[in-house]
């Protein structure tokens, strides 16, 4: 009892090292993987700010993202930093100055609007906006490739002033292109991730943070960029905006003047359908005026996703891919393995009898059988490498005494038809290829009585 349990217990453990042998390949390629994926994915999101945080490029933070060490080179250049958190200050101070703003995704409709109608004598910089603020400030550009991180770049021979003599800048991580219908002054350096137009608003968009950030700003030529970018003019306005801004709303009246005559245009499309008698435009200072349902629907899959779900699906889908190479590939020559199970070749045979008998192949049994016995007298007879049917079995018929045709007939002859042909056949090529090697035949063995029919089925 003590072996029994002894034995039982050494093969579960047997079967578990090979069972741990055979998963472990494919489980440390897999995590190895999803290792390195887990963590591109977190040194991603730790290198990307937060748009919505309060030191996202702000003239008065230290921190790592904020821009406090880029004012402080602005303000030696002899400009005037003026911060603001208020959109419609900012843009009360901004005529004939610089007016920078991080973080436009922010800013509403009317503000945007707002922007498109200042002096020509203003700048206007926007660090990767949106598609909507570009749409809202009329400007004729286009957002092309984004990268999953910013790129280092060249200026390209850039003309844009402040910028001109300035070197390699991290300023690339969203391209642009213009409106082939726009004629008005443009410029595009920085592999396209700057881009400048004047229509008649001066506009400068970079479509990247990198180089306003505390912490890359001495890579590279990226304070100098920035620096220069923000200093063409004697006056920066600084809009230090992190959430989006909801306007005061005008007093609610509870009586309306019923001597008023107020008229109601609708806009195009600009309003909701169920929003009846609302003027065109909205009240003032509210969100809805003037912004059309397109800028928020009808998005493609595209932009309704942000990037590194893509980009981490597509890495997914390449480990699955080297996965499946790899498990599929044999890198080296084949391992002996003991069997779980010891088998005796008696057992192997009869079941793989019962398999043909239960399919009734007798074809391919035949054949088999066929190709068995040609193996044992082949080398008996001594033929050609390159023989022919004939010529076996005429050398058969010969070494035998048998009929040519009853010699052909066994080795070549049609599939047989019933179990008792078959089982005919079986005994035939048995005594044919022991009469060519010089055995004699059991069946005319002295005492001999044949196998028994009913067992060989």
């Amino acid at each position: 009892m003590t072996a029994t349990t002894t034995d039982a217990r050494g093969g579960r453990v047997a079967a578990l090292r090979r069972g741990w042998r055979r998963g472990r390949r494919v489980f440390i390629p897999f995590g190895v993987v999803a290792l390195l994926l887990v963590v591109t994915l977190v040194a991603h999101a730790v290198d990307t700010p937060d748009t919505g945080d309060t030191d996202f490029l702000s003239p008065a933070s230290d921190a790592p993202i904020g821009s406090a060490r880029l004012a402080e080179v602005v303000r030696n250049r002899g400009v005037e930093v003026i911060r603001h958190t208020d959109p419609r200050a900012a843009l009360a101070d901004a005529d004939g100055a610089t007016l920078f703003v991080p973080a436009a995704e922010f800013l509403d409709p009317q503000t945007l609007n707002a922007i498109d109608s200042l002096s020509p004598y203003t700048r206007v910089v926007l660090v990767d906006p949106p598609a909507r603020a570009l749409r809202g400030i009329g400007a004729p550009l286009a957002r092309g490739q984004r990268r999953w991180a910013t790129q280092s770049v060249s200026s390209g021979g850039c003309a844009i002033p402040g910028i001109v003599e300035t070197g390699d800048a991290a300023a690339r991580r969203q391209a642009y292109g213009f409106d082939p219908a726009f004629g008005g002054q443009r410029d595009a350096c920085y592999a396209s991730g700057v881009v400048r137009l004047t229509s008649p608003t001066e506009l400068v968009v970079v479509g990247a943070a990198d180089a306003f950030r505390n912490d890359r700003g001495d890579e590279h030529d990226n304070r100098a960029f920035a620096a220069g970018l923000l200093a063409t003019r004697t006056r920066l306005v600084w809009l230090d905006l992190h959430e989006r801004y909801e306007p005061p709303k005008p007093p609610v009246t509870d009586s309306p003047d019923p001597t008023a005559d107020e008229t109601y245009e609708w806009d195009d499309g600009g309003g909701d359908p169920g929003d009846s008698g609302r003027p065109q435009g909205g009240a003032p200072g509210s969100d809805d005026g003037g912004e059309r349902p397109s800028d928020a629907a009808g998005n493609p899959l595209g932009d309704a996703f942000p990037p590194w779900l893509w980009a981490m699906l597509a890495t997914f889908a390449g480990a699955l891919l080297l996965l499946l190479l790899w498990s599929g590939r044999r890198l080296g020559p084949a391992v002996s393995e003991p069997l779980p199970v010891e088998v005796r070749s008696g057992e192997t045979v009869l079941g793989r009898g019962r398999l043909y008998q239960r399919a009734k192949a007798r074809g391919p049994v035949a054949d088999v059988l066929r190709q068995a016995a040609l193996r044992r007298i082949e080398p008996a007879l001594g033929l050609e490498p390159e023989h022919t049917r004939p010529e076996v079995v005429a050398a058969v018929a010969q070494r035998t005494g048998r009929d040519a045709d009853q010699v052909d007939r066994l080795l070549y002859g049609p599939e047989p038809t019933h179990d008792d042909d078959l089982l005919d056949l079986a005994r035939g090529l048995d005594a044919v290829a022991d009469e060519v090697g010089g055995v004699p035949s059991r069946d005319t063995q002295p005492g001999s009585t044949g196998p028994d029919q009913g067992e060989a089925r």
